[in-house]
């Protein structure tokens, strides 16, 4: 293992010489490499490429771990220059083929008796990438699936190089006191966790199986996602329905076969509204090579690894963030942002808001047809420029939202991405509202605010006996004692009155919200009955003020 590691080391070494990095290694290890020989060994016409470039070269020549490293990064735009992570989104794998001897001992593991099984496997990959490749396949019924083969020891590959890059991390914030703002060994630990669920097969086809069940409960029509077959299927083997298509941004391809781009730009938009605010799980990398249109007009989704999740309080708190955003009301922002959990500093605050403000402006007086992807990335920017950190699933869903707002846009570059998500937004806030769930947790609210406030007499009674009897220390003197229980009982009668208030008023929404009891009569008894109850209780709590005069 060290002998591996230190030839790994050596590896990256000569890449970073190679790209121009030698001085960085020389800040590590001083004197490891000198200048002339630095530069004997870079790539010819080094300057034509800017320092972000050959940072994605880098990544890209020291194989999967380091490409898909670069992609996380590519993701925290709040962290990283905008050029850097706009050159990071551009990542490649560069991978030559695994010849198909090479695949055959999984198969053998998960489908030993594949060769009966299948009629055919082709053994030329249909796309090769940097941790499987895919392979198509025709059982005995004559139907044709897709095999995606986790590539041969990529785990213990991708192990190894996550020891370096621990190891990396470690030593540039000892190093480099000045990055540690960037929080490096805990980027590398949210890597490690998010690659090693996608090396798990499994989870990606049951990512794919709720995802198809929650598409499927929408209603909406012209979405496919791929059958699992879990009978060929493991951890690093998934078998699935073969579904052909072209990618979603190749327009001509779509209007030579007689389809509309601008009905799917609609429906793609629907679906992942549908996804993130209405299920709150959905597909995390939406970018146009995951999202294929098939001959028939379906859109058509691929590649599970990487799905978020939304809780019921985060999923309802953005969205009333990107109403306030859609609104473009800076205060209101502000107030949602902060109720996500973000830490805004008080030092340059006015001028984050005054930004923000003049950012929303711009994107409200440019209409209903704009890009929001282009909105999302301006407010990004001003996170970085203002050091302020945003949680990583909220990282995740902005990054989503923006690769969906661009391929819509791409499909149809007049699309009214406004009208299209603001009603849709707050058609869920009202139904959220009505639901018979939060009428119930209205009321059970409203039930322990009334049992806590019926239990303030007795214990303020309970205090005010021990100090009557001096087994509570208090520094005051005895003939207070009355006047402060005067001044308790008249803040609790006034409390009582508000609450009984607020009851009211609840107890009449729900009702007037009921399917049940909005018609007829019964909005009118509620009402008499209001009334009386106030009158009751003001005559009631008059009574005892006189008393205690």
């Amino acid at each position: 293992m060290a002998r591996v590691t230190l030839k790994r080391y050596k590896e990256i070494g000569e890449v970073l010489i190679k790209y121009g990095f030698g001085y960085a290694i020389n800040e590590f290890l001083p004197g490891f490499v000198s200048n002339r020989t630095a530069r004997r060994k870079q790539i010819e016409d080094i300057n034509a490429y800017s320092p972000y470039a050959r940072i994605r070269m880098v990544l890209e020549e020291l194989g999967p771990t380091f490409v898909k490293f670069g992609q996380l990064m590519s993701t925290r735009t709040e962290m990283f220059p905008r050029e850097l992570t706009d050159e990071l989104s551009k990542l490649q794998d560069r991978v030559g083929v695994v010849p198909f001897e090479e695949v055959i001992p999984t198969l053998d593991q998960y489908i030993p008796d594949w060769r009966e099984l299948f009629t055919s496997i082709d053994p030329r990959p249909l796309a090769a990438a940097s941790i499987s490749q895919v392979y198509r396949a025709v059982t005995l019924d004559g139907t044709i699936i897709a095999l995606k083969v986790q590539r041969p020891d990529i785990r213990d590959k991708i192990e190894q190089d996550m020891v370096l890059l621990r190891s990396i991390a470690k030593r540039l914030e000892e190093k480099k006191p000045e990055l540690r703002m960037y929080n490096p060994v805990s980027l590398v630990e949210d890597f490690a966790t998010q690659v090693r669920k996608e090396l798990d097969f499994t989870r990606d086809g049951m990512n794919a199986e709720r995802l198809a069940r929650n598409m499927r409960a929408s209603g909406l029509p012209r979405i496919k996602v791929p059958k699992i077959y879990w009978e060929y299927s493991g951890k690093e083997l998934l078998a699935m329905e073969f579904v052909s298509g072209c990618r979603s941004d190749d327009i001509d391809a779509i209007r030579a076969s007689g389809i509309d781009p601008k009905e799917l730009a609609s429906i793609g938009l629907k679906a992942f509204m549908i996804q993130i605010f209405q299920n709150g799980f959905y597909h995390g990398d939406p970018h146009a090579g995951n999202i294929r249109v098939s001959p028939t007009g379906e859109l058509i989704f691929l590649d599970f690894g990487v799905c978020g999740i939304l809780l019921k309080d985060i999923r309802n708190k953005f969205i009333s963030l990107l109403l306030a955003i859609l609104q473009g009301d800076a205060d209101l922002t502000l107030k949602y942002v902060k109720n996500l959990g973000v830490k805004l500093p008080s030092e340059g605050l006015d001028d984050f808001r005054g930004e923000l403000y003049l950012a929303l402006r711009d994107f409200k007086e440019m209409g209903t047809q704009v890009n929001f992807s282009g909105l999302l990335s301006s407010i990004q920017t001003l996170f970085q420029t203002y050091n302020i950190r945003i949680p990583p699933n909220i990282m995740q869903l902005l990054k989503a939202l923006m690769l969906v707002s661009d391929v819509a846009f791409t499909l149809d570059p007049e699309l009214a991405f406004v009208d299209e998500v603001e009603p849709f937004l707050k058609q869920l806030v009202i139904d959220e509202a009505r639901s018979p769930q939060n009428k119930e947790k209205m009321l059970m609210d409203l039930k322990s605010r009334i049992e806590d406030l019926a239990a303030i007499p007795k214990k303020l009674s309970g205090i005010l006996e021990m100090a009557s009897e001096g087994k509570l220390k208090v520094d005051i003197a005895a003939k207070e004692v009355g006047q402060l229980s005067n001044t308790i009982n008249s803040a609790v009668d006034k409390l009582v009155i508000c609450v009984l208030f607020a009851a009211i008023v609840i107890g009449l929404s729900l009702v007037m919200m009921s399917q049940y009891y909005s018609a007829g009569i019964f909005p009118l008894l509620a009402y008499i009955g209001a009334i009386i109850i106030i009158i009751v209780v003001f005559f009631t709590m008059r009574q005892r003020i006189k008393r205690q005069r």
